[in-house]
């Protein structure tokens, strides 16, 4: 881990929403599944982006245009330098996710991350069980990674649900908690990795436990609040951990607690 930025090198860039791109940079810094990077353009200021990729050859960022930053990203070419610090954070427990189901769920740009243990997987299939992958799109339109989903198609078990899409068309309109209810996965012996909206997380872990999968057994990723993976700006700060330096990935049994005293104390102000 280093808190200095060096500069990389666009490979590729390939656009999937007007606001959503996928940038390909050659690297070797291979970040462990579910850990992220500090991405900066000087002059402008630096963004957290969960890797999106599994390969000692290159990073994949999936980059949503969000703000200032994420703007200036957008308009990088080809070929252009990018700086990167990092990986930073704690990822998906691997050892311990060894001989067990997985179920893997991602809504929208949450996808990244778990792209990250889906490629981790394929280069270690026989360390696991198996792969069940629910995918939550507000339409057909926003279906991110969609290359890469017609090959996990053949791999896994794998669902898209559309919340709010009333074309026929492929893939079934529902939240991902529905989704689950019509194509139930494995629950015994089964971990099951989430990230995305914390709604859509809530929504999906209590149809987990109506499925039988305890907390315990339920990791989240809390990337969308990440900041400065230093700990020090405190904007990620959830009671006594930070996300930044603690996660981004928790045990949702050990991070429950925390949340529901945070969300208690917004409702009192």
């Amino acid at each position: 881990m280093t808190y200095q930025p060096k500069s990389y090198k666009i490979e590729s860039i390939k656009n999937y929403t007007p606001d959503v791109k996928l940038f390909k940079i050659k690297s070797n810094l291979n970040p462990a599944p579910g850990t992220f990077l500090e991405v900066s353009i000087p002059g402008i200021g630096e963004c957290p982006l969960a890797s999106c990729s599994h390969n000692k050859n290159y990073i994949e960022l999936l980059t949503k245009n969000a703000g200032n930053v994420t703007s200036a990203i957008f308009n990088l070419k080809k070929s252009n330098t990018i700086f990167i610090r990092g990986p930073h954070g704690h990822g998906f427990p691997v050892n311990e996710l060894e001989n067990k189901n997985l179920i893997l769920i991602a809504g929208g740009t949450g996808i990244a991350p778990i792209t990250s243990m889906i490629n981790y997987i394929e280069q270690n299939k026989n360390n696991f069980k198996r792969i069940f992958i629910y995918f939550g799109f507000r339409n057909e339109q926003n279906i991110l990674l969609k290359e890469k989903i017609k090959k996990w198609e053949k791999e896994f078990k794998l669902h898209i649900g559309l919340s709010s899409d009333p074309k026929n068309h492929d893939y079934e309109k529902g939240f991902i908690n529905e989704i689950m209810e019509h194509h139930k996965p494995t629950t015994k012996n089964t971990i099951a990795l989430l990230c995305g909206p914390e709604g859509m997380m809530n929504a999906t872990t209590k149809e987990l436990n109506i499925l039988g999968i305890p907390n315990k057994n339920i990791y989240w990723s809390l990337e969308r609040r990440m900041e400065c993976a230093f700990g020090s700006c405190g904007r990620c700060q959830i009671q006594d951990l930070y996300v930044c330096k603690d996660g981004p990935i928790f045990r949702y049994d050990k991070i429950k607690l925390r949340l529901d005293n945070e969300n208690s104390n917004q409702l009192k102000k």
